[in-house]
């Protein structure tokens, strides 16, 4: 598995996962009732091969961030010693207060994909579409939960791209792909 999502030398890669019907949370406001084993083994092994996370202050807030860790088997994926750096968005500095987090206000995205040649954001929706609307999006890694209903929207606002399919497989939770985006 490692192979269909192994990442090239630089890349912004985002991941979401969602139910049937597009919600990006589960009735809680969470997203972890649409995530399943699966889904929670693709999260881990995407950050095992990244240089830093990147996520917006609401789903840092709404998720209760911690310092990113790497999961003991997924470790030998790494190319540098330490975890990925994790890489707070935020316009207004509302941010939580996470042990080693960078803030940044998102003005100089291109210069933080320059720095990290692997970033792996990890949402919400206004960065995704952000940071889509600013062609500044590579791959997307999308896990379809095998579910209908919940909360929030993968997408807010409109922002247009061309997406093509790199890999796609299933289990009996959902499925799981990665598009290249252009």
């Amino acid at each position: 598995m490692w192979r269909a999502y192994a990442w090239p030398q630089r890349s912004l890669r985002v991941n979401f996962v969602t139910s049937i019907d597009g919600h990006i949370q589960g009735t809680d406001g969470l997203s972890g009732p649409l995530s399943g084993p699966e889904d929670r083994r693709l999260f881990h092994m995407l950050r095992a091969g990244c240089d830093a996370v990147l996520v917006g202050a609401g789903t840092a807030r709404t998720e209760t961030y911690r310092p990113i860790r790497i999961k003991p088997e997924w470790e030998r994926f790494r190319s540098r010693d330490t975890p990925p750096d994790l890489v707070i968005v935020s316009a207004s500095g509302n941010v939580p207060d996470i042990e080693g987090a960078r803030v940044v206000d998102g003005t100089d995205m291109p210069g933080l994909r320059e720095e990290y040649p692997r970033i792996l954001c990890e949402g919400g929706p206004a960065l995704f579409a952000a940071l889509l609307a600013a062609g500044l999006v590579d791959e997307f890694a999308w896990s379809i939960a095998g579910r209908v209903g919940g909360s929030g929207q993968l997408l807010t606002g409109n922002p247009r791209a061309h997406a093509t399919p790199k890999h796609t497989h299933f289990t009996a939770e959902g499925v799981f792909t990665l598009w290249d985006i252009t």
